[in-house]
């Protein structure tokens, strides 16, 4: 399971991949789906060779790939603090290409 820390004002945070554990999971993945659209909208293809599972029943290969870990913290990050100067993200895993 893929494994993402930041460190948001000073506590340090952590997610796995598709984690709806976070108090603000909702907001998470509502900044995701705004991020998701917005690429979208600029032309940006979703490319299934980075898929290394097979998708469950309810499973798009957009709703795979935008649950990374690496994603949900960038978007809490993201939620926190608008305008962030930078965002660090430390994986127990390689990042994905897609990412």
């Amino acid at each position: 399971v893929g494994l993402s820390w930041t460190e948001i004002k000073g506590h340090i945070v952590h997610l796995k991949a598709h984690d709806h554990s976070h108090p603000q999971s909702t907001e998470i993945y509502a900044k995701i789906d705004r991020l998701k659209s917005e690429a979208i909208e600029n032309g940006f293809i979703f490319d299934s060779s980075w898929m290394t599972r097979s998708l469950n029943e309810n499973e798009t290969i957009e709703s795979a790939l935008c649950g990374h870990s690496e994603l949900l913290v960038i978007a809490l990050n993201l939620i926190q603090e608008p305008a962030p100067k930078f965002i660090q993200v430390v994986k127990n895993l390689r990042v994905c290409g897609h990412c």
